[in-house]
């Protein structure tokens, strides 16, 4: 595969990331204002459903490979030694996976917590 082609595959995850996550900051505060999610019972139960825990799973990978995108993009034009990008990269790597770790640990929970 080129190296243009690769850009453009790029790109294009930034941008279809960057709609989701705009379409995610706009609906998901109008059903929290639409729904009594005013405790924490009540706020895990509606993270438990399927409907909203997919689009949050959805929206933190999103956020991470838009944040991967961009920060890949940014070492790779500014840090010129291979091994530092090649560290930093790695490093920005576990950070952002250990993140989704978390993320889809806590949705779990609620989800499993939820159905009991």
């Amino acid at each position: 595969m080129s190296r243009a082609a690769q850009g453009l595959r790029a790109w294009l995850l930034q941008r279809f990331s960057a709609v989701y996550l705009a379409l995610y900051v706009v609906i998901m505060p109008v059903l929290m204002l639409t729904r009594d999610v005013s405790g924490y019972a009540a706020w895990r139960g509606w993270f438990g459903q399927p409907g909203t825990g997919v689009a949050s799973a959805l929206f933190a990978l999103a956020l991470l490979l838009h944040a991967w995108v961009g920060m890949r993009d940014v070492l790779i034009d500014y840090v010129h030694r291979v091994w530092l990008r090649l560290s930093l990269l790695s490093l920005i790597a576990l950070l952002l996976l250990g993140s989704l770790m978390l993320v889809l640990r806590a949705l779990l929970l609620a989800a499993v917590a939820s159905g009991s």
